[in-house]
């Protein structure tokens, strides 16, 4: 099915230069740093340092998201800092070796410059000396050069499933939310997986859904962090959805989920 409603914020291009440039990378690397803990996280990698704001691919950012909230030391321990402005990132690639033999993942680096600005996510938190938060923008940019030289949209095949492997080095598995109860859902949360639902285009929706996805804001074409999976004051399974543009999120009951949501990406942390 093509998603395509959702590109204007799932996919804008970000400049990748053939070389990097070493001047403008050192200058930037005095105003961006990739960590800072600011005032509330629990960890100086936190979901909440994820801001999309309708540029770059809600693929990546709602997979590092999803993972920031069960495993940011993933996060990490994938960016080593080279003290110059540039950074170097490390993905996870799936060598099927000969004939089956020798297959597994392959580590594959690919190093990013700075200054993060433009068409990228933007910047989390800010630091004492003034620093922006980066780590976002860094991981977004690197995965775009892991990713052949540039982003995938969904029409062109990209998924949540394919970032969550590239980052974990796991196979990640895909799914109809119609597969699974509430119950199954809420258990890979609390047994750290990282999953990410998102939505057919709604040009392909039908009656029911496009009115489900005007009740709650829901967007087509666009993938969100499974944050939560809770009983209400009433009795009701009801589901929340971190929109990777850092504001509306979606909250609905778990059966109107299932009605509306295309599929569901998860892939376990540890």
């Amino acid at each position: 099915m093509e998603l395509s409603n959702a590109n204007f914020y799932a996919y804008q291009p970000v400049n990748l230069p053939a070389e990097i440039d070493h001047e403008k990378a050192a200058k930037a690397n005095s105003t961006e740093t990739p960590f800072v803990q600011g005032e509330g996280d629990s960890n100086a990698i936190d979901p909440n340092d994820v801001n999309q704001d309708g540029y770059g691919s809600c693929a990546v950012l709602s997979t590092i998201k999803s993972i920031a909230a069960q495993n940011p030391d993933v996060l990490k321990n994938m960016i080593r800092d080279n003290g110059d402005g540039t950074y170097t990132v490390t993905f996870n690639e799936y060598d099927n070796g000969f004939l089956g033999i020798g297959s597994g993942w392959d580590k594959k680096e690919v190093t990013v410059a700075g200054p993060f600005d433009g068409k990228a996510a933007d910047i989390g938190d800010m630091g004492k000396d003034g620093q922006g938060e980066v780590w976002p923008a860094i991981i977004e940019k690197a995965y775009a050069q892991y990713a052949d030289g540039g982003y995938k949209t969904y029409d062109d095949g990209e998924s949540p499933a394919d970032v969550q492997e590239a980052i974990l080095g796991r196979d990640s598995r895909t799914e109809s939310p119609s597969e699974y109860d509430s119950g199954e859902l809420s258990d890979k949360l609390k047994n750290g997986e990282a999953v990410v639902a998102w939505t057919a285009g709604s040009d392909g929706w039908n009656d029911e859904q496009k009115k489900l996805a005007a009740d709650y804001g829901a967007v087509g074409g666009h993938a969100y962090r499974v944050e939560d999976v809770y009983t209400d004051a009433d009795g009701n399974t009801r589901i929340k959805l971190d929109n990777p543009w850092g504001h509306s999120d979606v909250d609905m009951p778990y059966s109107d989920y299932q009605k509306l949501y295309h599929e569901v990406n998860s892939t376990p942390t540890k």
